[in-house]
């Protein structure tokens, strides 16, 4: 049950923690979209738009984690798997929706033995 405090501040910090989890997941997707922009498996303006959809999508669903578990007034252990499991649900639903060229399955390829 929320309290008027919860009602108030909820919106606050869900925009915070959107904000939070955009910068993380843009931050991770920047530097596996480098690797692959220098391994020559990803253009420039593709890792560009993955890196904008990578933020968009870890924002949204750290948002959508923290929304819930603060409507629901769940705290401690309960409050931590209630917001990983709305999270990785929402992104999930995000990276079906949106794939990105870090998604797409390179082929592997065999090395030589020496």
């Amino acid at each position: 049950m929320t309290t008027p405090t919860t009602t108030r501040i909820l919106p606050v910090i869900t925009a915070s923690a959107a904000a939070t989890g955009a910068l993380v997941g843009g931050t991770v997707a920047a530097v596996r979209s480098t690797i692959a922009v220098k391994e020559g498996r990803m253009s420039s303006c593709d890792a560009a738009k993955t890196v904008a959809s990578e933020s968009a999508g870890t924002g949204l669903a750290t948002a959508a984690g923290v929304a819930a578990t603060g409507i629901l007034g769940l705290g401690g252990l309960t409050g931590i798997l209630g917001f990983t499991v709305v999270a990785t649900g929402a992104k999930m639903l995000w990276d079906k929706a949106v794939p990105n060229a870090l998604d797409k399955k390179q082929p592997k390829q065999l090395e030589e033995a020496n």
